[in-house]
């Protein structure tokens, strides 16, 4: 077993969006483990996409390659960049017309299409310099990449990487342990895992739990880091539900 601390500096404002209020799109000052996944390369996504989501297939094979990677948390007091965005068009004509902009200026008496992404608002960003820490667990040694993109715009990142091998590892089982340095993604515990108390944040497409106190058995790292021992993403949940809509 492997086990990898990586520690991402952001080097360009980055964005998710997190949460939508009106017009003001808002990243939380967190990044989930899915989008850290396809980040560092573990999963690939296809070139172009029509809108299908295919975490199943992707993140299975990575459950078959024993191969895991945590929600990363912030490090410190997050850093913060507000910018507003206008998507409309700068053609000379355009008029307004019901959820749409017509901007065909040989065609004024054909009704406009709506349009299925927002033309106007706010995005509030996570700003350079910003820390976050996340954890990759796997059977094999893997390559971790130095330099990474994240987020809708695909910001440049930097990722500080600590290995640690089985030999600097211990397996220990507690009861109520606290573990205040992790952010978890609640459908990957093991089902050994007894949840106790935990804070809960909103994101997409997985709501991430805080401030964890659980019983399980745990990876322990020197240092005194702790990771519940066999998590795995836990997608068969998100297909089940995406099946039954």
């Amino acid at each position: 077993m492997n086990v990898y601390r990586c520690t991402l500096t952001l080097l360009e404002n980055t964005f998710f969006n997190s949460r939508e209020l009106n017009n003001f799109y808002q990243t939380e000052p967190m990044i989930g483990n899915y989008a850290l996944a396809y980040a560092f390369g573990f999963a690939r996504a296809p070139y172009s996409n029509r809108g299908e989501i295919h975490y199943h297939r992707d993140l299975t094979e990575l459950n078959r390659r024993k191969l895991y990677v945590t929600p990363a948390k912030v490090i410190g007091e997050p850093k913060f960049s507000v910018a507003q965005f206008n998507a409309t068009s700068d053609t000379y004509w355009s008029r307004f017309e019901q959820n749409a902009i017509a901007t065909d200026v040989m065609a004024k008496t054909k009704k406009a299409r709506p349009l299925n992404y927002p033309q106007i608002g706010w995005i509030k960003l996570l700003g350079i310099g910003t820390q976050a820490r996340c954890f990759i667990v796997s059977e094999e040694e893997v390559f971790v990449p130095s330099y990474i993109r994240l987020g809708k715009f695909m910001s440049k990142a930097h990722v500080r990487i600590e290995r640690f091998n089985k030999q600097q590892i211990k397996e220990t089982e507690v009861e109520k342990a606290t573990l205040s340095h992790l952010l978890l993604n609640p459908l990957d515990l093991p089902p050994t895992a007894e949840l106790i108390v935990y804070d809960t944040y909103p994101i997409h497409p997985v709501p991430l739990i805080g401030n964890v106190m659980l019983s399980a058995r745990f990876i322990e790292l020197p240092g005194g880091d702790r990771l519940p021992l066999a998590m795995r993403f836990g997608v068969e949940v998100l297909e089940k539900l995406r099946r039954n809509n």
